[in-house]
């Protein structure tokens, strides 16, 4: 009596020991198009371990193909009993690679980041896997294929993924110029004429420059440059840089404040009228797809 027992307990212990054991699933139907109802829809696996009626009285195995991540009956695409005849035994010692198709129950797509759900009953067990159409990232910009308007050429998404360009400028409605000349305007819109300066020798100026990217890519951190000017156009050969500040990058239709102190000596004993340029993107770090709009011009003294 105990010699039956004992061979049932082990025998029973044996049969919850089986485990399903497949890997790699696999759809292998060209990505990136449509298919109908009745369309051959090809797939593989590995599998592996016993799946005999002898050793466990089961010789079925089901498979069933799913749209999605859940399997759910209404995204069934393809289901098969595997010997259900019972015509031979299921038993791999080690990984082997199964190719299968059935003709599709429903239509489908393979677009990139589709997935497809592979359910495999056995013995009153379940398992599940998934396959996901890569989403390859051609041009190495980051942004995926399927969303990259130009997947051939690397560009910022905010520009959709095609190549795009900075466009730095200063904001005058938000940019502030504190001096001397307690009569001036102080809005860089609103100066006009009017002429800053500083007292000869210990006036201070304050400006808070609003640097604005128009443009449809990010900046890179750059610089903002102070120049006496013998005139509004910005001349490099000839102007003279005394200061500059320095600017984050800044992503499109983004802005931030640069600001910088000059001191009457900053101007090297510079006397009489001049013009003061600030000019952004000082540096020229930027490619800009507009480099006609860095410099603000305004008129400046040492009294």
């Amino acid at each position: 009596m105990k010699k039956i027992t004992l061979l049932a307990f082990l025998a029973v212990s044996f049969s919850f020991s089986q485990t399903i054991d497949f890997k790699n699933f696999k759809v292998n139907e060209p990505s990136g198009q449509n298919f109908s109802t009745g369309t051959k829809f090809d797939f593989e696996f590995e599998i592996k371990r016993d799946y005999t009626y002898s050793t466990h009285g089961y010789h079925e195995i089901r498979l069933s193909v799913y749209k999605g991540n859940n399997t759910l009956t209404s995204n069934r695409v393809s289901y098969s009993r595997w010997n259900r005849e019972d015509d031979y035994d299921i038993y791999y010692s080690s990984y082997t690679l199964k190719t299968w198709y059935n003709y599709s129950t429903q239509g489908y797509s393979t677009n990139p980041g589709q997935t497809f759900t592979l359910k495999v009953e056995y013995a009153g067990l379940t398992e599940t896997y998934t396959y996901t159409y890569p989403n390859p990232d051609t041009d190495g910009d980051g942004i995926p294929d399927s969303e990259d308007d130009c997947p051939n050429e690397s560009g910022p998404a905010s520009n959709d993924g095609c190549p795009g360009e900075p466009d730095l400028s200063i904001n005058l409605n938000g940019s502030v110029i504190n001096s001397d000349c307690f009569g001036c305007d102080n809005y860089f819109s609103q100066i006009g004429t009017d002429r800053h300066y500083l007292n000869n020798p210990s006036g201070m100026a304050n400006i808070d420059v609003l640097v604005q990217n128009l443009g449809n890519a990010s900046s890179t951190s750059t610089t903002v440059g102070y120049y006496i000017s013998a005139n509004n156009t910005f001349e490099s050969n000839s102007d003279t840089r005394i200061k500059t500040s320095n600017i984050g990058s800044l992503g499109t239709n983004s802005g931030d404040y640069s600001s910088v102190t000059l001191f009457t000596y900053d101007f090297n004993s510079v006397s009489g009228n001049f013009w003061l340029l600030i000019r952004v993107d000082d540096d020229d770090d930027n490619d800009e797809s507009n480099e006609n709009n860095n410099v603000f011009a305004l008129r400046f003294a040492i009294n």
